[in-house]
Formats: structure tokens, C-alpha cells, sequence
């Protein structure tokens, strides 16, 4: 009879997916608005009717940003 290999907890599939969840979780609570500075920001948007069906409008928006990241202060 065949013995299967003993997995330590958290090493199979539920502990992998609760791994991501956890990376996934921390990314979105991270804040990152204190480490970078927009200096700039352009946005336009240019439309245009489709040659061959009037009535339909094709729209593009596009956003230019310059950011610039903010410098870490030692506190020593």
C-alpha cells in the first residue's frame, strides 16, 4: 500500500489561495499617494463619427500624467 506524503498546513492549494488573498489585500490597502506627486496631468478626449455608419461616434480619451516619486526622510 502506497503512503501519500505528508504536506505541512499551509503548504496545499487552500493555503496557496489564502497566500494571494493575503497579497491581494495588502496591495489594495497600501497607500500610494504618500510615496508618489502627480506634476502634471493632461486629459483629452477627441470623438469622431465612423466613416461608414453615421450615427455612431467613436470617442478616446487620453491622459497624460508626469509623476514624480516623493524622496523617503531619514529620521536620524
Amino acid at each position: 500500500m502506497m503512503q501519500m506524503a505528508k504536506q505541512k498546513p499551509g503548504d496545499g492549494f487552500l493555503g496557496w489561495l489564502g497566500r494571494q488573498i493575503g497579497h491581494v489585500r495588502n496591495a489594495v490597502k497600501a497607500d500610494v499617494q504618500k510615496t508618489q506627486e502627480v506634476v502634471h496631468r493632461e486629459a483629452r478626449v477627441e470623438e469622431a463619427e465612423h466613416p461608414d455608419q453615421p450615427g455612431l461616434v467613436l470617442r478616446r480619451t487620453v491622459i497624460d500624467e508626469v509623476i514624480v516619486e516623493k524622496k523617503k526622510e531619514n529620521s536620524q
